[in-house]
């Protein structure tokens, strides 16, 4: 009996401690807010908002379910203010080329096949920069974290090119 009582007591220990372990973790935990960006998802209807608005577009090509650097980019570049503020002076747009098929549709999966091939991407993630006509003129591939400073110089260089 004395046996299963300090057994009993061993484990209680073993569980406060584990809870306390597991609140202090939680706590180490960091919160990203989302910033407010407003994406395109189709191409053919940002094309159309960019010639309308005489704006360039960037266009985002990632798989937002497998690649590791595009969820990193999307933390370390586009989702800060500093992004958000410079995204106004542009159309956005997030061609998501993800393998499970729940979270777009498979008809927009195909259509973002598509653009990738006519655009040829063939890195992830791809960051290009589009003249309001649709004309390539800047791009940026991959992403080595945790340092943006290359899309950063990506986004001087589209702000000289365009002269915004």
């Amino acid at each position: 009996m004395k046996m299963y009582s300090l057994l009993l007591i061993l484990m209680f220990c073993g569980m406060v401690n584990a809870q306390e372990s597991f609140e202090e973790n939680v706590q180490d935990v960091e919160v990203i807010e989302e910033v407010e960006i407003n994406w395109f998802t189709d191409f053919k209807t940002a094309k159309a908002a960019a010639k309308k608005q005489s704006k360039p577009m960037l266009v985002y090509f990632t798989g937002s379910d497998w690649c590791k650097p595009c969820v990193k980019l999307k933390k370390d570049f586009f989702n800060t203010p500093q992004f958000a503020e410079a995204s106004e002076d542009y159309i956005v747009v997030m061609l998501d080329i993800p393998y499970r098929d729940d979270i777009i549709t498979i008809e927009q999966k195909q259509i973002n096949k598509d653009m990738q091939k006519k655009l040829r991407v063939s890195k992830f993630p791809t960051l290009l920069a589009l003249d309001h006509n649709g004309r390539e003129r800047n791009r940026m591939e991959r992403y080595s974290f945790p340092d943006p400073q290359y899309y950063w110089e990506f986004m001087d260089n589209n702000e000289r090119l365009f002269g915004l």
